[in-house]
């Protein structure tokens, strides 16, 4: 099924591509010979008026097949082969260079138009999205980073100019902050923020605006601006401040016999404050499991409408923070299967050894499922445990041999109060007056987010093995599908944004060469050298083949990486 949604993603982008390309040529008088969805061998059609409309049996792309377009310069014997029953004015490269210039602009252009269509229908439909994911609110500010230790200058009524280099009013951004501006641009959500950052590189001093929610929820916010420059971080790629998105903490299911319970703490409960700062479900989580023992956490609580305070005292319990344990497989059996290793902090597998992928067979020389493994760490803080791993064979035992590894991995103590959270999703859509600007506002963001993700490859801001090709989009696509149709939508609409730019680069064989190419000839009044443009037209096409190569190695490398630990 996900191979078949990308098919149908691909064809119908190419489609709506090919279909910009046939109805200029259409109206501008050009003979059509062949429509095609894929590439050839043909499979299967049928002709109307003088086009072959069909579908080819490679689903890799399509093309428009006009007279006089010629990938190749042809000899005058070929040319009239081909196309010698055709009345010449019809004939592509007999047309005025304005009328084939808006040809070739017809397909990209078309995909641009795709885009504004399918991010309207999305912004009329809807589509339930997590909280974090749509909010622009702080929810999690991790140490050491640009973020943590942010001067912040206070924006006061008057308007003044700040001065930047006084005592700034504050440091640091905490959860709650809402990003209100970037670099004088309203923010959006804390993806399009971080994205913005990193394609500008690590010289790059942004200036951003944040309003702080005042000390109580009756109290005024504060409004705060800073000067700050991204950081890569250690054995990362990319710049970044160390900010995380907010989640509400809304109590999903509270614990028996735990300091929880005790409280009165109810499902449905949101944890709004801790100790008098507003928190998320990531800076909630680190506040209590890293307070001392004994200590007590005041917490505000809103239920059905109302403000509670409540005062908990959480209790020690038993956790691996070095690494995350889960469930091999799905379903409500994989609890009782065998428990794997998802993810090891690069530190801790130098240390011990411990690598993602292993599956922990044995405790102390029992065997154990995921749950009776999860259930002994939970009520064994401090204890250190002998455990059998079983390292499974990785790339037919070229990148890793099967073996048993025994190890020693000492359980941390963390405190708790005995919940579980879950992050709230919501339904989320535009009024109807506003779904024409949002489908424009969206589509003007891909285009210039790609443009820019251009720029930061040349300028070196942004490294070549990140790009993706067809492995890629099959990736993606199969993702976004899985999370539901408005999903598919978003990412079928991204896709064809990125379409479009590609093909308006000046290279060979694309729709930009051909339109450099035709520029040139009606700046000079004559046609390029024939032997030139076969010249040009071949490099264009190893580039292309290049290219394709490279970003096929790097989707190749990506998979790998899934299977390496």
């Amino acid at each position: 099924m996900s191979i078949i949604i990308f098919l149908l993603v691909l064809s119908f982008l190419v489609f709506f591509h090919e279909l910009g390309h046939f109805l200029a040529a259409k109206a501008c008088g050009i003979y059509v010979d062949r429509f095609s969805i894929g590439m050839p061998p043909r499979v299967v059609g049928f002709k109307w008026g003088e086009t072959d409309y069909c579908l080819g049996a490679l689903p890799i792309g399509g093309f428009v097949k006009m007279a006089g377009q010629e990938d190749a310069p042809l000899s005058e014997e070929e040319r009239e082969k081909e196309y010698g029953g055709i009345p010449p004015e019809r004939w592509f490269n007999n047309k005025p260079v304005w009328q084939r210039i808006i040809v070739i602009l017809a397909g990209p252009v078309a995909n641009l138009i795709l885009a504004v269509l399918l991010y309207g229908l999305l912004a009329g439909m809807g589509k339930e999205v997590a909280e974090s994911e749509i909010t622009a609110r702080i929810g999690f500010v991790e140490e050491n980073t640009p973020a943590a230790s942010a001067p912040l200058f206070a924006i006061d009524a008057s308007g003044d100019t700040v001065d930047f280099e006084q005592s700034p009013d504050a440091v640091g951004f905490k959860p709650g902050d809402l990003l209100l501006t970037l670099n004088g641009q309203r923010v959006q959500d804390i993806q399009t923020f971080s994205t913005s950052v990193l394609l500008k590189g690590e010289e790059t001093a942004h200036e951003i605006e944040i309003e702080r929610p005042g000390e109580t929820d009756d109290a005024p916010p504060q409004l705060f601006v800073c000067k700050l420059k991204p950081v890569t971080m250690e054995g990362e790629e990319f710049p970044r401040f160390g900010v995380h998105p907010f989640a509400s903490v809304r109590v999903a299911n509270v614990l028996e016999d735990t300091p929880a319970k005790a409280a009165g703490l109810q499902e449905g409960d949101i944890v709004r404050r801790a100790n008098g700062d507003v928190v998320s479900i990531e800076s909630f989580g680190t506040l209590v499991q890293d307070m001392p023992e004994g200590e007590s956490v005041d917490l505000t609580i809103k239920r059905d409408g109302s403000l509670i305070p409540l005062t908990i005292t959480p209790h020690t319990t038993g956790r691996f923070r070095k690494f995350v344990l889960g469930a091999q497989g799905k379903g409500e059996d994989a609890e009782n299967g065998p428990a794997v290793v998802l993810r090891v902090d690069p530190e801790f597998r130098e240390e011990t050894g411990l690598q993602r992928k292993d599956v922990i067979t044995a405790i102390n020389g029992e065997p154990v499922t995921y749950r009776e493994a999860a259930d002994r760490v939970l009520a064994s803080p401090g204890e250190t445990f002998a455990v059998t791993v079983e390292r499974p064979q990785l790339l037919f035992g070229l990148g890793q041999k099967a073996s048993t590894e025994n190890l020693e991995l000492t359980v941390d103590p963390v405190r708790t109060i005995g919940i579980e959270m879950r992050e709230e999703y919501i339904l989320h859509r535009v009024p109807a007056s506003q779904i024409v600007p949002e489908a424009f506002r969206q589509s003007w963001y891909a285009f210039t987010t790609t443009v820019e993700t251009l720029q930061a490859l040349v300028m070196q801001n942004v490294s070549p093995k990140n790009l993706g090709g067809p492995v890629m989009i099959y990736q993606m696509t199969s993702h976004f599908a899985q999370r539901g149709f408005g999903w598919l939508v978003g990412i079928t609409a991204l896709i064809s944004v990125n379409l479009a730019v590609f093909n308006l680069l000046p290279l060979p064989v694309l729709d930009g060469g051909l339109l450099v190419i035709n520029s040139i000839e009606g700046i000079r009044r004559k046609p390029l050298n024939p032997a030139f443009l076969e010249k040009f037209q071949m490099v264009g096409l190893a580039l292309i083949i290049g290219l394709m190569f490279f970003v096929t190695f790097n989707d190749v490398g990506r998979l790998l990486g899934n299977f390496i630990p």
